[in-house]
């Protein structure tokens, strides 16, 4: 019996022992903690907001106490870092710890700014066991199924790869918060390529473009034919015609048509000569122009 007390004595002081260490321990390490919070206030009020970053992530990292959070979001949002400060504000808006409604405001208005600045796509890339990274940083896929992408908006670079199928690298464009789907299919190494290639867009853009500025032309030539026939109607005394109003009329609206379709056809020929030239040069340009019963039209591969 003596044994077991003294036994039961020994382990309740190492407990008491072992909790102040720790509680000693703990203090020490929020001391330190609001030390390298302290300094990143000091930075960002001189305006030094990477060096504040960093010194509100080291303050994070030795005592990871929610309110960082808001500080280190908004030193990431004046750095650029948008992706990384929604992630840090939406951590903080979770698990405010009390914080006052001041900082709550703050935090849903930094983080509004900061969403302002993301969009998000959907991407799925096959075949499974693919690999994908968006500038060089790891997508996780889903084999057979799109995962959400956040990122910043703007011009991505997109690689895929896996083994056995040739890797690929596109341009993923992010306009909006949601932007379009992007879905690839990785060819076999030695086959023919599936994926189309960088500039397919454009160039099928350049050809809607420029097929809508021809019908559009082709429209102000023939406007522009009963405008002068009507004109000259109008003119000739004994056409039946002349100085008929009606006729008059009629031929304003053909010639206010043809100016019309012929400033359109500048508008949407320029617009489709633009997407043409800032297609990248390695496709071969191939089209015509065609004249079918429905009009103009441009025809061939871009």
């Amino acid at each position: 019996m003596l044994r077991r007390l003294v036994l039961a004595a020994a382990i309740a002081s190492a407990l008491v022992l072992s909790a102040r260490a720790g509680a000693a321990g703990d203090a020490d390490a929020r001391e330190r903690s609001r030390a390298a919070f302290r300094r990143g206030v000091a930075q960002a009020g001189a305006g030094d907001y990477a060096a504040a970053r960093d010194s509100f992530q080291e303050a994070y990292r030795i005592f990871p106490h929610p309110s960082i959070l808001l500080n280190l979001g908004i030193a990431r949002a004046h750095t650029g870092e948008w992706l990384e400060a929604e992630q840090d504000l939406v951590r903080f808006l979770a698990d405010d710890g009390g914080a006052q409604p001041d900082e709550l405001a703050s935090a849903r208005a930094e983080l509004a700014q900061a969403r302002g600045h993301l969009g998000t796509f959907r991407l799925r890339v096959a075949p499974d066991g693919a690999r994908a990274a968006l500038d060089g940083r790891p997508v996780a896929l889903i084999p057979g199924n799109f995962v959400d992408v956040r990122t910043t908006r703007g011009a991505h670079t997109l690689h895929a790869e896996a083994d056995g199928f040739q890797p690929i690298d596109r341009a993923v464009a992010v306009a909006s918060d949601r932007a379009p789907n992007v879905d690839v299919t990785l060819a076999a190494a030695g086959g023919g390529p599936t994926e189309p290639a960088p500039g397919d867009g454009r160039r099928t853009m350049a050809l809607f473009f420029l097929a809508g500025g021809a019908v559009a032309a082709g429209v102000g030539v023939y406007a522009g034919i009963e405008a002068a026939s009507r004109a000259n109607d109008y003119n000739t005394p004994g056409s039946g015609h002349f100085q008929d109003s009606s006729t008059k009329a009629s031929g304003l609206v053909f010639r206010t048509s043809a100016d019309v379709a012929f400033a359109g056809a500048l508008v949407l020929g320029g617009v489709g000569a633009y997407f043409l030239l800032t297609a990248p040069s390695s496709a071969a340009v191939q089209a015509r122009v065609v004249v079918s019963p429905q009009g103009l039209g441009v025809a061939g591969s871009f």
